[in-house]
């Protein structure tokens, strides 16, 4: 078989077309196997980051429900001292009221003796100004108490409506 045989010529073709071809097929192999390795690590970096995202929204409301926690016992324990306040000025009014009602009783029994006292009204005078003071005292405590119970609730309001714009 010599150089110039057609034979040669076609088979020297058909060699280079199947080399070609072979090497082509091989080629789009191995991109579609980069392809889906990109893709496999393209799903990757994507679920990685969608973990990050929630493990920080989880961070995130664990931080204001703590804050929200702690605002809420800061609340409560200001309720307490509040109401303990109020009590112990409830049981100072209370002795003063008892006092109060002594000195009547004192003045009432001097006025029955015929003994005056001076800068004493008279019993009836001195009983009206004790009920007097006494609702009065009674009302500003409830007054008091209604007012510390509100401002400590309007500011844990506060405090919490600010924690959440952190």
């Amino acid at each position: 078989m010599s150089i110039l045989d057609p034979r040669f010529w076609l088979a020297a073709i058909l060699a280079l077309i199947l080399a070609y071809g072979g090497g082509r097929l091989q080629q789009r192999f191995a991109d579609d196997r980069r392809y889906e390795a990109e893709k496999t690590a393209a799903l990757a970096k994507a679920q990685a980051q969608r973990i990050r995202d929630v493990d920080a929204a989880r961070n995130e409301e664990q931080r204001r429900t703590d804050e929200q926690r702690k605002i809420a016992d800061d609340a409560t324990k200001k309720a307490d001292a509040a109401r303990a306040d109020a009590t112990a000025a409830s049981d100072s009014a209370s002795k003063l009221r008892v006092r109060v009602a002594e000195l009547l009783a004192a003045s009432r029994s001097a006025k029955d003796s015929g003994i005056t006292v001076p800068g004493q009204a008279t019993g009836s005078t001195d009983a009206l100004l004790a009920e007097l003071f006494r609702r009065a005292d009674e009302r500003a405590g409830s007054l008091a108490k209604d007012l510390d119970a509100s401002r400590i609730a309007g500011l844990a309001c506060v405090k919490a409506y600010e924690s959440l714009g952190q």
